[in-house]
């Protein structure tokens, strides 16, 4: 079972960013993110209270979360959606797939943690994989070097989302952080959807059926089943099957979208992918050791 919900997981959010190019096309970023959002705050908070019926978000702790909600689902998205508006869906997700490497560097800067030689081998590799597809975008068009570098910004945020979601983890389940950070986000969403205008009458129901996929399957029902993989198999295992997200997105990109990958694209993924295996495999050496 723990297999099978972080295998679902992988690929719901693989085709997430298959879903955002097509429904941000009709739906404004800012609009889609909160109509996305909405969807899954009200499911997350009703699993929260039947799962988690005593559990209460203490006073002192909502600065924090509602900074980390403002971070990774406000700011976050915002990148995302406008950079996926701009960019392929494959250019987006190879670009996030490099964030577990922006993650080191941040814990270096902030945490002052060390750095293996095999973690700066690491990093270089995936900035490297980051610069072909950016510059690949570059030569094709502007609108794809600056949605590549809404990505990269997208980034940035989610990691300083994580940098300061780790207090809270120790404090509260992941599933009431995930459930309060997105109420906060959504709400923050909010003041932007009144300077975007769009047709309603643009939105049919091939539309409505994307919403509700990023809504209930990506953000509600994918962060539910995230949860309990982590739980049953372990981070290592779960991280394996999320450093494939990228490999489904430029398969749906290719398949259903029609997009076009170079080899100079695949080679930047396949990098990012590569520098991210070999961190995780110096973890789980080291990891092994200390036991």
């Amino acid at each position: 079972m723990g297999l099978l919900a972080i295998f679902c997981t992988t690929v719901l959010w693989g085709l997430s960013f298959v879903s955002i190019k097509v429904t941000v096309a009709v739906i404004p970023p800012m609009t889609l993110a909160f109509l996305r959002f909405l969807i899954a705050s009200v499911i997350l908070l009703f699993l929260l209270k039947r799962m988690e019926p005593d559990t209460r978000l203490a006073r002192v702790d909502m600065p924090l979360m509602a900074l980390s909600g403002l971070l990774g689902i406000t700011a976050f998205n915002n990148f995302q959606n406008i950079g996926i508006k701009m960019t392929t869906a494959s250019s987006a997700s190879m670009i996030i797939a490099a964030i577990p490497m922006f993650t080191v560097v941040g814990e270096f800067l902030i945490f002052k943690t060390r750095l293996s030689l095999l973690k700066i081998i690491s990093v270089i590799l995936s900035v490297g994989g980051v610069y072909c597809i950016v510059a690949f975008s570059q030569q094709e068009s502007t609108d794809g070097f600056l949605g590549n570098i809404f990505m990269v910004g997208a980034a940035v945020a989610w990691v300083a989302y994580t940098l300061i979601t780790r207090p809270l983890s120790m404090r509260y389940s992941q599933l009431a952080v995930v459930t309060y950070q997105i109420i906060f986000g959504t709400l923050a969403l909010i003041p932007f959807t009144f300077f975007e205008s769009w047709e309603w009458q643009s939105v049919d129901c091939f539309i409505i059926l994307h919403l509700i996929y990023l809504g209930f399957f990506c953000s509600a029902l994918a962060n539910y089943l995230y949860v309990y993989a982590k739980g049953v198999l372990g981070v290592s295992s779960v991280s394996f099957f999320i450093n494939l997200i990228p490999v489904i997105s430029v398969i749906g990109g290719f398949t259903i979208l029609q997009e076009p990958v170079s080899k100079l694209q695949m080679l930047g993924g396949a990098i990012i992918l590569f520098s991210v295996y070999i961190a995780n495999r110096n973890v789980e050496k080291a990891t092994e050791l200390s036991e």
